[in-house]
């Protein structure tokens, strides 16, 4: 079993070099752009699943499930264990299938906020939130990685810059999609809608790869990741509060 999964995260082989060198500038300049906007892209769906709790806090209290001083350690779980996955997560990122790794941690945040919306229990709470601290820091060493794999030392500050501003894009994804979500629904389809949302992303990032020149990266189908993900979030909401509001 351990060793199926240690193969399941080996690096691809690489594939033959391309000759053509004006087939090579063409792909070459296309590629980075693509890798750069999904690596950005990619991470900013990660925080959808980090931040779903901030914006589901005061539902919870609210609602009596949790109060304010077990909030506060789930809370701390979650970033105790990120940042020791932060100091690991690099190293075996450099080691692996990025494609695989990233998304991997993208599906299992997802399941956790899925199963976050069916319990009511502080012990699972944090058990759970903890572990998705583990799997939120799969999400930055993968575009890192990618960054300094297609761009060159005098580049590479400017576009990882750039890339930082996934953090502030998954944050405005989750308090405007995720909040709206909460405000109809109740705080349980918080967690619910940032799972789908996630669940949807992780499988197309799995399943889109380009190995060009030996170098493999997680060229995820900028456009597909974003709006069909974003799509099925939109249907799904509007079928939802259209029945919750049927059914006043």
């Amino acid at each position: 079993m351990l060793r199926r999964i240690l193969n399941f995260y080996r690096v691809t082989p690489a594939k033959p070099v391309l000759i053509d060198e004006t087939s090579i500038k063409a792909t070459y300049k296309k590629l980075r752009l693509s890798v750069f906007l999904s690596a950005t892209l990619g991470y900013s769906l990660y925080y959808v699943c980090r931040l779903s709790m901030s914006v589901v806090k005061k539902p919870i209290v609210d609602a009596g499930i949790l109060n304010e001083s077990e909030l506060g350690i789930i809370g701390s779980a979650l970033f105790f264990v990120y940042a020791i996955g932060k100091f690991t997560n690099g190293f075996l990122a450099d080691r692996s299938n990025i494609r695989r790794f990233m998304s991997t941690g993208l599906l299992l945040s997802a399941l956790v906020n899925l199963i976050l919306g069916f319990t009511s229990l502080f012990l699972v709470f944090a058990i759970l939130w903890g572990m998705n601290g583990w799997l939120q820091a799969m999400g930055a060493a993968p575009g890192v990685v990618s960054l300094s794999r297609w761009f060159s030392n005098k580049e590479r500050g400017t576009y990882y810059g750039i890339w930082s501003a996934s953090h502030g894009l998954g944050k405005a994804i989750t308090f405007i999609v995720v909040a709206f979500i909460v405000s109809f629904l109740g705080w349980r389809w918080g967690f619910y809608g940032a799972g789908i949302q996630d669940v949807v992303s992780g499988f197309l990032i799995n399943n889109h790869k380009i190995i060009v020149n030996g170098v493999e990266t997680y060229d995820f189908s900028v456009v597909k990741i974003f709006w069909v993900s974003a799509a099925i979030m939109s249907v799904v909401l509007a079928l939802l509060v259209w029945n919750a509001k049927a059914s006043d």
